[in-house]
């Protein structure tokens, strides 16, 4: 697949027609079997803003898509974030409908985000260490934790920018 091919497939969902602005038909040099020229009608398409993780941000730039701007965001912030363990997109512990959800715990380095519940049923985390992961503001997921600084930088090169 083509990167272009791989961003269609990836971020299809995502991807918000704001407006379309103009059309044309084009004639390719390919002809149909009865050797008339097909004629594909183009759109000139204004897309919305869209989160992208930072792993596929090379991936857009070598399909010639460099975004205008970027920031960092919680990953708790973002509409469609899920658990890694059971894909739940809300929260399990507060009847909110809308982000943030104070039992989504965000990696600092590898972004994936767990329920609490989701933790302690894996035997990832116990209770005693809840108290101190709010309080520091700072986690790591069972992915993360035994990760050495340089081990970090290999596998999330962006991470350091």
């Amino acid at each position: 697949m083509t990167p272009t091919e791989d961003i269609n497939t990836l971020y299809y969902d995502d991807m918000d027609i704001l407006h379309i602005d103009n059309w044309r038909f084009f004639t390719p040099k390919k002809r149909d079997r009865d050797d008339t020229p097909l004629r594909q009608k183009q759109y000139h398409t204004y897309y919305a803003p869209m989160n992208i993780e930072r792993w596929a941000l090379p991936l857009f730039i070598s399909a010639g898509l460099v975004p205008k701007s970027s920031k960092t965001i919680a990953w708790s912030q973002i509409k469609y974030a899920s658990c890694e363990s059971c894909s739940y997109h809300l929260g399990l512990e507060s009847p909110d409908l809308f982000p943030p959800f104070k039992d989504l715990y965000i990696c600092d380095v590898c972004n994936r985000t767990y329920h609490w519940q989701c933790l302690l049923e894996t035997s990832c985390c116990n209770a005693t260490e809840r108290e101190s992961i709010d309080a520091n503001d700072s986690w790591a997921c069972p992915a993360c934790i035994n990760l050495n600084q340089n081990e970090k930088k290999k596998s999330y090169p962006l991470l350091s920018e």
